[in-house]
């Protein structure tokens, strides 16, 4: 099946919202680790339907932004995602808190726990309004990006079209391609700039309210990030400022002396 045959269809909010409240009691009364893993199971084909239509909306408006019909769908994701992942949230709470822990951890693996508890640690449903806010920003941003057309070599291109000649054997080329795509950015530097300023401010709001000092721990949390942090990253950049770019340097300077 080629990408344009697969089906698309609105998930329904409502069925969904039911499925997750259903497994939620299942969890919460499950006299068996049985019952809690069909539980999950069967939650699971929700979660991918729904995950499913919303990579297909997503890919679709990005493909045509003009398109009215993937819009509105976009929006409809922009709207209800952030009460999907409250829906995930409660479920995966439930799962988390399980008297048959154990039994699940050996299952489905103690990965997930640790994703499941990044999860709890990155949303409450008082971010709800906030997280729809961001959603929007995004969709904003990514119909700016893929509105792209760009006049090069006898055609216009969009930005991944671009990529090519960004690496041509041809140096003229490769500066040609260069400054037609900076030329779009410069065009539209405004409204990015206005896009970044409003998520700054949208995502501090968002961690403030989950008692963070900044994003920039929630950010880890909400990308699944269970097996380092921000202060193990500020270290790795710190190597790679002592011993990889006095190297680099040594290299580029060798390079210069051969060139003349």
């Amino acid at each position: 099946m080629k990408f344009k045959d697969y089906p698309y269809a609105r998930p329904d909010m409502e069925a969904v919202k039911r499925d997750f409240e259903e497994a939620i009691e299942v969890l919460n009364k499950a006299d068996s680790l049985s019952e809690q893993i069909a539980a999950v199971e069967r939650i699971n084909k929700v979660r991918s339907n729904y995950q499913t239509m919303e990579v297909l909306c997503s890919i679709r408006s990005d493909i045509d932004t003009t398109d009215a019909f993937y819009e509105a769908e976009r929006n409809f994701f922009d709207e209800n995602g952030p009460l999907y992942a409250d829906y995930e949230n409660r479920f995966l709470k439930a799962l988390y808190y399980s008297k048959f822990r154990e039994g699940l951890e050996e299952r489905f693996g103690k990965q997930l726990f640790a994703l499941i508890e990044a999860n709890i640690k990155s949303f409450r449903p008082e971010i709800i309004e906030k997280m729809q806010e961001e959603n929007k920003l995004v969709t904003e941003y990514r119909k700016l990006i893929a509105s792209a057309k760009i006049p090069f070599d006898g055609k216009i291109n969009n930005l991944p079209q671009m990529g090519p000649y960004s690496i041509a054997p041809d140096r003229s080329v490769r500066r040609e391609a260069e400054a037609a795509v900076m030329k779009f950015f410069e065009e539209n530097e405004a409204k990015l700039d206005e896009i970044y300023d409003r998520l700054v401010k949208v995502r501090t709001a968002m961690a403030k309210k989950l008692s963070y000092e900044n994003y920039i721990p929630l950010g880890y949390y909400r990308l699944g990030r269970t097996d380092y942090d921000a202060e193990m990253v500020a270290g790795y950049r710190k190597q790679v400022l002592e011993e990889l770019v006095p190297v680099a340097q040594n290299i580029i300077e060798a390079k210069a002396k051969r060139l003349g």
